[in-house]
Formats: C-alpha cells, sequence, structure tokens
C-alpha cells in the first residue's frame, strides 16, 4: 500500500510541475542560508567577462606617458574581469548530474539538507560567455539515497531573467536530447 501511495505522490509531484526539465553535468555547489543571509540574499548573474567595445588607446608621443596609460589599461581590465568573476567562484563548484528546470533543481549530494531550510544554488550553465547563477531557494526534499542524499530545492528567488535564461537552457538541451535519439535510431 505504501508503495502505491509513493506512486501516487511523485505522480502528482511530477504533475505540479510549471516548467520543463533536463538532466545535465553541470558545475553546481549549494549551501544552506542562515536566516540573516536570507534577509539581503538576491539571485544574480555574474557573467565571465565583460563583452564592451572600447576604443583603443591613441598612440601618445610621450612615451612615459603612452607606458602609464597602458599600465593603468590593464590594471582596469584586471579590476573588472575581477568584479565579473570573483576568481574563487567557480573552483567551489563540483559538476554534477542535475535535474533542472526555471523553477528548480534536484541532484545527488553527500550533504544532509533540512527541508524547507533557505539554500543558495549557485550553477553555471555552457553559455557564451560563461555566467555563475546565484538563485536562492528552499529544499522541498532531502531523502537518503544509496550513502547520498536526493535534494530536491524550488527556486522561491529568482530574478525573470534568470529564470528566462535558465529555461532558455532546457530548451536547448532538450532539443539535443531529442537529436542524439533521432540520431541513434537512424
Amino acid at each position: 500500500m505504501s508503495a502505491f501511495m509513493e506512486d501516487e505522490e511523485e505522480a502528482l509531484y511530477r504533475s505540479l510541475r510549471e516548467y520543463s526539465r533536463v538532466d545535465a553535468f553541470l558545475p553546481v555547489k549549494i549551501r544552506e542560508l542562515s536566516m540573516e543571509e536570507l534577509k539581503t540574499a538576491r539571485s544574480r548573474m555574474v557573467v565571465e567577462s565583460v563583452l564592451t567595445e572600447h576604443p583603443e588607446l591613441p598612440d601618445v608621443e610621450d612615451e612615459q606617458l603612452s607606458a602609464c596609460l597602458h599600465i593603468l589599461n590593464a590594471k582596469l581590465d584586471s579590476i573588472i574581469r575581477s568584479l565579473a568573476f570573483p576568481a574563487d567562484s567557480h573552483k567551489e563548484m563540483d559538476f554534477k548530474m542535475v535535474n533542472i528546470s526555471a523553477g528548480g533543481l534536484s541532484l545527488k549530494s553527500g550533504e544532509d539538507f533540512e527541508t524547507d531550510r533557505p539554500v543558495e544554488v549557485r550553477v553555471m550553465l555552457p553559455t557564451a560567455p560563461l555566467i555563475i547563477f546565484y538563485i536562492y531557494g528552499h529544499v522541498v526534499k532531502c531523502e537518503s539515497s544509496c550513502e547520498k542524499y536526493k535534494v530536491c530545492i524550488e527556486f522561491s528567488d529568482i530574478d525573470d531573467d534568470i529564470r528566462e535564461e535558465i529555461a532558455k537552457y532546457v530548451f536547448h538541451r532538450q532539443r539535443e536530447v531529442l537529436r542524439k535519439k533521432r540520431y541513434q535510431r537512424s
């Protein structure tokens, strides 16, 4: 009887999903938030590089002034890169198989998370340029599974632009999977 109840519960859960989902192998990091952090947490995107067009530095006759301008330009580029894509932000993420949608994600974790606990999800989608998404949500389900935990997270604080980027990625990935299936049948 309990197996039937679980199947019925799982079917109900699947029918309530608002967004399309896809399995993908992505760099991801999840961490629990304190209530203090939750008050100021805002979803955001961090881009690897700032793609803006800047005119070339003009040639300056004074060699010392020219050298100084090139040094300042290099320093500004370095500052912009470090602000746009903090050096260690991607190093802390591990590649994991996730099931992702614009509404949330699930994955297997070595860490046990409390249900309803607020979390920060840091995920990088394979886009150009690379973007790290910082998304906030809460743990919907966390159950033990083969020495790991299956963690399901619902995004509760997510910017519409981020939701749209994830939805585009999911759609693109679903098309990719369908093409591979068609190719394998041929």
